[in-house]
């Protein structure tokens, strides 16, 4: 069984000079399946770079950890209950350097507010490059 650690350290220094860091660590265990992609995107393209729903060997078909990490501005977007009437679709900007990170594929659809909806997951990921400038983009899926 495969595991993904996790070490995330963030330092802040604030206008008077004061000095914060802030770490957190965790280790995900028991993982079946760990995918690490890289994908370049170029200008004018938002390639779907996972759907389960659709590719049936899609693989992994779902995920309990999920990491894209970008060289430039891409955004992603994600999917929940893909092609139903009700289906969420949520955007997610990425920066240089700063990965995004997810520890499962949950997620609501069907209504409007806060946690509203039925609980179902994401099953369809794309990413679009709004710069017309090829990027090149990370992604960790486990489950």
């Amino acid at each position: 069984m495969g595991q993904i650690r996790i070490e995330t350290k963030v330092t802040v220094t604030d206008d008077n000079g004061t000095v914060q860091t802030h770490s957190w660590d965790k280790t995900i265990t028991s993982l079946s399946q760990i995918d690490v992609r890289q994908f370049s995107l170029v200008a004018d393209a938002t390639p779907t770079i996972w759907d389960p729903t659709v590719e049936a060997t899609e693989n992994p078909a779902d995920f309990d950890f999920l990491l894209l990490c970008s060289d430039g501005i891409v955004d992603a977007e994600f999917t929940c209950n893909e092609g139903d009437a009700n289906e969420v679709i949520q955007t997610r900007r990425l920066y240089a350097g700063v990965p995004y990170m997810l520890g499962a594929d949950d997620s609501y659809y069907g209504a409007t507010g806060v946690l509203g909806g039925t609980l179902d997951v994401i099953d369809k990921i794309r990413l679009d490059e709004p710069a017309s400038a090829a990027k090149k983009v990370t992604v960790i899926m486990a489950t």
